[in-house]
């Protein structure tokens, strides 16, 4: 009798504890999304500027807020502003370290850095982020990594 009185009360104060937890929001599969749908989420780069194959360090990227992006082209660390609102996306100022990596020009990172500073849309297809330019053309595709806490 006593634990029937208790079971509705543990319940709820478990709900409320899971619910503190910082678990990112699901995402739709396809469509818009927002900064906060992607805050907390890893993205790593299955294809840059019209190549598929990507070499490892893939080149990756979070939103590490609603308005924050941080990442890496595969060796320079970057981070900055990135706002997304229906679908458009503001990104900068953004700072990159500068490291002496032995990339070749025109190389993965650089491919991948420019394709940041070109993208004016981001939208999700079938699990994958896509970076697109102001006509549409993707720039890149992200596969899911990890959600941090």
């Amino acid at each position: 009798m006593l634990f029937s009185f208790f079971k509705p009360v543990v319940l709820a104060v478990l709900l409320i504890a899971l619910a503190g937890c910082g678990v990112a929001p699901v995402l739709p599969s396809a469509g818009q999304v927002s900064g906060a749908q992607l805050q907390g989420r890893e993205w790593v780069a299955s294809y840059i500027d019209g190549i598929a194959a990507v070499t490892a360090p893939a080149p990756r990227l979070r939103w590490t807020a609603a308005d924050q992006l941080s990442g890496s082209g595969g060796c320079n660390a970057f981070m900055g502003r990135a706002v997304v609102e229906q679908g458009a996306l503001q990104l900068g100022p953004l700072a990159a370290t500068g490291k002496a990596c032995m990339t070749a020009p025109q190389g993965q990172e650089d491919r991948f850095f420019k394709a940041l500073e070109a993208t004016r849309s981001v939208r999700l297809q079938d699990g994958h982020l896509l970076l697109e330019d102001a006509t549409g053309r993707v720039l890149a595709r992200l596969t899911p990594g990890t959600t941090a806490p």
